[in-house]
Formats: structure tokens, C-alpha cells, sequence
């Protein structure tokens, strides 16, 4: 083979090797596609495993027809290519040379095209006799190989669309052979439909020789084998056309997506479904509900939202363990089904939480299955190992006629009217209501989560304290030193003092308490360490039930004890009466751990509980503080009066000392020295302000008159 023909046989790489791998020759594709490569080279050096490149040569010069390498070869732009080869027909006597065909890895549509520019070269050589004999047999034989051993199934007809060839792919993904299909009408042998609906799709030839473009197949086409196989299958079909651009037949390039579609399906429903129960996840719930919310509002957009929390499936978890509550989960789907519409939407939103949505649902019909969901559950009986349970359902439910609601406020509306339908008594329904006063509570409660996580961000809470000193100088010993309760505040985004009872509430009921309270001790301990020792007797700090409940707060605190220079002696900590009695046990650890440290405590809120002087005896607390509600109509009621005097001396007994919240008048503080009570706090004492000025007052002279109450008895 000469240079010449070499160079204009085929437009992609070809190489000339000996049966040692040496380069005879290349084309000139070949050398813009290596270019560091030249005649006499090895080609090892580009082979991905040189190795296995003698294995291919070995097995090309066994062959006279076209096969696949082992190998891939690389370019110098890092460019991968296929190797075929093939022993190049040469006079006897003569050494073996190699013609190896080079194909970049490329994805099936420029695969396709590869293939179609390459039988419209092929068609077109035929047409011209012109050229010799024994090139035109090369090129013929070159595609037909090529054709015979690529991946994809091709098929090529006339321009009347009757099929004149089939290679081996497009044959067994059809059931026809190259024999029986040729001469054949194009819709005879290549019949599919689609998988959605099972109707016939139009033909790719067909409209390829109408228009004479190239056209890609539709989705979700599926091929029907001769004996009724399906496959998914993905193609492109394009004109074939002679040299002077007359359209002379067509050619197909399909392969099959079976397994690639099947497996596009599994992970989209996995990703919209609930692997438990087979219902659809929070997310798919949520993007069906945006959809409806953005279409346009018609006649009778009346749609229900509804949110459903099962009562008492703890039980089932706490006592028969999480294999039968998953039981229950799965049974609960075709459970509520039964009552629910073919248009409804039922999801599992996580947990024992699951949502319905009732599009173009009037509210009648509306309240009607929401009723009929809660009495279906009522009457359920689920057993697991023989032991039966019963479960309740409180439902939260959103009647909405219009997409002015947006995403959040309606599903926060539904959360908030299920929290309300669990805490007005469980196993009930609660219907939002624009004028519901609970709900709107409840919706203030759920805004303050974001700002106060906000607040952490922005570093907009601040540390305010309050004076506690004593009644007389008589009454009380005197501290060395100043005795403050610390005050949590925020600053709002427009620099204006929040104060706590507007955002605890919101924290404690979202779980927020614990972080809160880390902020408040990491914070305060920082701020005393740096005023220096001398000038702090008692410094309160108030822990919430949370904290009290959190197995690593006890270790935070002794951690801020070892980073900070902060003595125990002067931390009290406030907790109060009734968290105290709801985590007893924990409540009496934590105070006894602290104690053995230094730290003292004191009993909040005192007074307000209905078992106080039971409850006291188990706990070592130090002060006991008497309720403010006692405290503020103490000159006027004789029943709050009574109430002190019986707590102030109840503490004295044990060993307490007292402490009365709430002064606000000279009154109020003549009667609280007069029964004995040990120390007062109030604004008619002093006002809250903020812990950095209290702190430096302490270092001026001025400061002596901190710790004695306002005369005036």
C-alpha cells in the first residue's frame, strides 16, 4: 500500500505497523492526531498497556477481517482512541504488516454521526466508478467491518425507505435477519411504541425522507422484538445523500437504554418516595403542593392541607421496639387510602408525621375525610406479639382557595394547627383559623426559631443584670462584694432591646434553651474573669429544664471553669421550682456535683408549684426565691401575705435564705422586713442594666452603696 492511498482511504487515524509494533506509516490524520509519533516508532509508547498491544498484534496478524484491540491509544492532547486492525493482504513471501483503524471513546449521538458521516462515504465511493478497483473494494470492506463490529444496532434503506442493510446488532434487537428484512418497508421491521401509552410512534425514516432531516426518536420509545421482546431504546435517523446532495436513502443508529431507563426510574422513585411505607416523601409532597400554588387560581380552587401526628406511637416504640412501629407505619398507607380520593395526595413527611393534600376539595367534603381518617384510626387494631395497641391521630388542617399563601406560611399553618390539635387534648382535629389567637401564638413562636438563630449569627444578644441585696443590715449579713441575678436580652435588627419573656417561650418550645444557656455561662464567665476578683459576691445565673436534662451540660460548665479565672464560690445557680420538680433526679446530680465545687443555688419561681415544701426537702438548694405574683400584691391581699410569711419561715427552718422578687414600691419592702425575709430584688431596688456597666461601677468608690436595700422603712 502505497503513501498516497494510505493518506485518502479514511479521514480517521490509520497506522501501517509491523508485526512488531513498529510504525510503517500513517495518514495524515494519524499525524495530527500524534504528533509525537513517526515512522519507525513504537507503538508502545502510546499504548494504555503495552503489554496487551502484543497480544492485539498477535491477533491482528492472524486476521484478515477488522476486530477489536485490548488496548486504547492515547494522543498527545490526551485524546483516547479504540484500535481495529487487521493483517494488511500482502504477496506471499512478504512480512506481515498491520492496518490498525483508530476511533476517539465519544458518547452514542456523535457516535451516530461518526456512523452516518461514514456510510454517506461509503455510498458515495460506490457511486463513483471512477476510482480503482482495488481502493473502492478496500473502502467497502473497511465499512462493513466497522459496521459489523461497533456497538450500536445500524440500519440503512433505499429512499423509498425499504431496508438494505441490518448489521449484527440491529439483527438481534429486531429478531430479523439482513436476509428476511431486506427489500422490506422500514415500519415492518423496526416497530415500536410508546411505553407510556402503547400507542404507535411515527417512524424516524418516514419522517427523515419527508423532510430530509436529521430527526432523533422521541422519548420513551420502546422497540417491539419479533417475538414481543420490548427494549428502551434511544436513536437518530439521517439522509443519506450522494455527491451532488440527491437524497438516496436514509440510515438508523439506535441502541438499547433498557437497563439504563430502568434504573433512571428506580432513582427517581426513590428519590420522590418513602422507602418505608412506598408513600411519597416529605420532598415530592412539598413540590406537588408548590405546583399547585403557582398554577392559576380556577372556579373551584377550593384545596385542604393536612397534616396528621399519631398519638401514642412512642408507646408502640418504647415498648415492643422499632420493628413494630414500623409495622404500623406500613399498615397506616392503605389504611388511609380507603376514605381518601384518586386525585388525593398522601405522603409520609418523616417520623409518625404524614400529610394529605386535597386539591379541588370543597371544605364540607373536605372536614368530612378528615373525620373519617381520625375515626378509621380510632377503630384500628394493631397487634404485634399478641399485644394490642391503640393509636389516635391529631390532625392540623388548612382549607385554601387561592395561591396567595406562600410554601412556608402553609405549611407552617398546618404544623402549627397539628401542634394545637396534640396540645388541646390529642386525637382531634384543629382547623386553621385566620382569627385563631392559639395559632397566631403559635405562628410568633415558630418566626422567633429563624430570629434567634439569627441573634446567635449576628452576636445581637446581650447580658443585663439586676442587684439582689439585702433587706436591713440587720437582717442579712452583709456580702463582701456585689449579689446580682444575670438578664438575658436581645437587640433587634433595629438596634431595640427585646426582652426574653417575647423570645423564651419560642426557644424553649423549639429546643433552643440549651444553647441559650451555654451562651449565657461562656459569656458571663468571660466578662467576670476579666472584671477581676474582690468585687462579685454572688453572681446568679439561671439554667433552664433543658439544661437540666442535658447530659453534656454538666461538663460544659466545669469546662468554663478550667478556660476562665472565675471562683464557684461566687456562681449561684437560679433554677426553677418546677423544672427542678420535673428532673428531680437530675436536678439533685447536677446540685450536687456543683456543690462539691463551690457553687451554691437557688430555688426559683418558689411557690408557684403545688408541692413545693414536699419537693424541698430533696433538694440542697441555698436561697429560696418567693414568687413575684406572691410579692407584688403583698400589702393588699392577706392570702399573699400569709403565702410569704409561711415560705419565708419554711426556708428558715431548713436553712435557706430568702430572697423577694418583684419590689416595686417602699411599701413592699417594709412589710418583706418586717416578716424576715432575707433579701429583696426590683426596680424599686434597682434596675436591670447592663453587666459591662454594672461591672465597672463596682471599681469606683461609689460602688459601697450596691449592696445595702433603699431606706426609708
Amino acid at each position: 500500500m502505497n503513501h498516497k492511498s494510505l493518506e485518502n482511504l479514511l479521514p480517521e487515524p490509520l497506522l501501517l505497523l509491523s508485526a512488531q509494533g513498529r510504525v510503517v506509516d500513517m495518514n495524515h490524520a494519524a499525524r495530527k492526531a500524534f504528533t509525537a509519533l513517526e515512522n519507525g516508532h513504537q507503538l508502545h509508547e502510546l499504548a494504555n498497556d503495552p503489554a496487551r498491544l502484543d497480544s492485539s498484534i498477535r491477533l491482528w496478524v492472524r486476521s484478515g477481517d477488522f476486530i477489536r484491540g485490548l488496548v486504547t491509544i492515547s494522543s498527545s492532547i490526551g485524546e483516547r482512541y479504540i484500535t481495529y486492525g487487521a493483517r494488511l493482504r500482502a504477496d506471499r513471501g512478504s512480512p506481515a504488516q498491520v492496518i490498525v483503524r483508530c476511533y476517539v471513546e465519544s458518547k452514542a449521538n456523535q457516535r451516530f454521526v461518526e456512523i452516518t458521516r461514514r456510510v454517506n462515504a461509503l455510498n458515495r465511493e460506490i457511486a463513483c466508478r471512477k476510482r480503482v478497483e482495488s481502493q473502492l473494494f478496500a473502502e467497502k470492506e473497511l465499512a462493513q467491518v466497522t459496521l459489523h463490529s461497533i456497538g450500536d444496532a445500524v440500519i440503512t434503506t433505499d429512499k423509498e425507505g425499504r431496508i438494505n442493510y441490518l448489521n449484527p446488532v440491529a439483527e438481534a434487537l429486531t429478531g430479523w435477519s439482513e436476509a428476511e428484512a431486506r427489500g422490506l418497508l422500514m415500519p415492518e421491521v423496526f416497530r415500536i411504541i410508546n411505553e407510556q401509552t402503547r400507542e404507535p410512534v411515527e417512524n424516524p425514516v418516514v419522517r427523515v425522507l419527508a423532510s430530509g432531516q436529521t430527526v432523533g426518536l422521541a422519548s420513551q420509545t420502546v422497540l417491539l422484538h419479533r417475538d414481543g421482546t420490548e427494549f428502551a431504546i434511544e436513536d437518530s435517523a439521517a439522509p443519506i445523500r450522494d455527491r451532488n446532495g440527491r437524497l438516496i436513502g436514509t440510515v438508523m443508529v439506535f441502541h438499547d437504554v433498557t437497563h439504563a431507563r430502568r434504573l433512571a426510574a428506580e432513582v427517581s422513585y426513590q428519590a420522590s418516595h418513602d422507602n418505608l411505607t412506598g408513600l411519597l416523601n416529605r420532598h415530592a409532597f412539598e413540590q406537588r403542593l408548590r405546583s399547585l400554588l403557582e398554577e392559576p387560581v380556577g372556579l373551584d380552587g377550593s384545596h385542604s392541607l393536612m397534616f396528621l401526628d399519631l398519638d401514642q406511637f412512642k408507646v408502640i416504640n418504647d415498648t415492643c421496639g422499632h420493628m413494630a412501629g414500623d409495622a404500623l407505619l406500613r399498615v397506616l398507607g392503605p389504611v388511609f387510602k380507603k376514605h381518601l380520593r384518586q386525585s388525593d395526595l398522601l405522603a409520609r413527611l418523616g417520623g409518625d408525621e404524614f400529610g394529605v393534600l386535597l386539591q379541588d376539595c370543597p371544605a364540607p367534603v373536605a372536614k368530612r375525610i378528615a373525620r373519617a381518617l381520625k375515626a378509621e384510626l380510632e377503630d384500628l387494631n394493631f397487634t404485634w406479639e399478641g399485644k394490642p395497641f391503640r393509636v389516635g391521630l391529631s390532625i392540623g388542617q388548612v382549607n385554601f382557595s387561592d395561591n396567595s399563601w406562600s410554601l412556608a406560611d402553609l405549611l407552617s399553618a398546618a404544623d402549627n394547627a397539628c401542634y394545637l390539635a396534640k396540645e388541646n387534648g390529642r386525637n382531634r382535629i384543629h382547623l386553621y383559623s385566620m382569627d385563631d389567637q392559639a395559632l397566631a401564638r403559635r405562628f410568633r413562636q415558630t418566626q422567633w426559631v429563624g430570629r434567634i438563630s439569627e441573634a446567635f449569627e449576628e452576636n445581637r444578644f446581650r447580658l443585663h443584670c439586676q442587684a439582689i441585696v439585702p433587706t436591713s443590715v440587720s437582717s442579712a449579713q452583709p456580702e463582701e462584694g456585689a449579689h446580682f441575678e444575670l438578664l438575658l436580652r436581645l437587640h433587634d435588627k433595629d438596634g431595640k432591646l427585646v426582652l426574653p419573656m417575647a423570645f423564651i417561650p419560642a426557644a424553649e418550645r423549639f429546643s433552643l434553651m440549651v444553647r441559650i444557656d451555654r451562651w449565657v455561662l461562656q459569656t458571663a464567665f468571660a466578662k467576670l474573669a476579666k472584671a477581676g476578683p474582690g468585687n462579685v459576691a454572688t453572681c446568679s445565673i439561671n439554667l433552664s429544664g433543658a439544661s437540666l436534662g442535658d447530659e453534656g451540660f454538666l461538663p460544659f460548665i466545669n469546662e468554663c471553669f478550667a478556660r476562665f479565672d472565675v471562683s464557684p464560690r461566687i456562681i449561684c445557680f437560679e433554677i426553677t421550682e418546677t423544672e427542678a420538680i420535673a428532673n428531680l433526679t437530675k436536678a439533685r446530680f447536677i446540685i450536687q456535683s456543683l456543690k462539691t465545687l463551690g457553687c451554691r443555688f437557688s430555688l426559683d419561681d418558689f411557690g408557684s408549684g403545688m408541692s413545693s415544701f414536699g419537693y424541698l426537702k430533696n433538694l440542697p438548694v441555698d436561697y429560696l426565691k418567693i414568687d413575684g405574683t406572691f410579692i407584688r400584691n403583698l400589702v393588699s391581699d392577706p392570702i399573699d401575705h400569709a403565702m410569704v410569711t409561711a415560705i419565708n419561715n419554711i426556708g428558715h427552718v431548713m436553712g435557706l435564705k430568702t430572697i423577694a422578687e418583684f419590689v416595686e414600691s417602699a411599701s413592699v419592702l417594709r412589710v418583706l422586713n418586717e416578716l424576715g425575709v432575707n433579701y429583696v430584688q426590683g426596680y424599686y431596688i434597682a434596675r436591670p442594666e447592663p453587666l459591662e456597666t454594672y461591672l465597672a461601677k463596682l471599681k469606683s468608690p461609689a460602688s459601697q452603696g450596691l449592696g445595702i436595700a433603699k431606706t426609708g422603712l
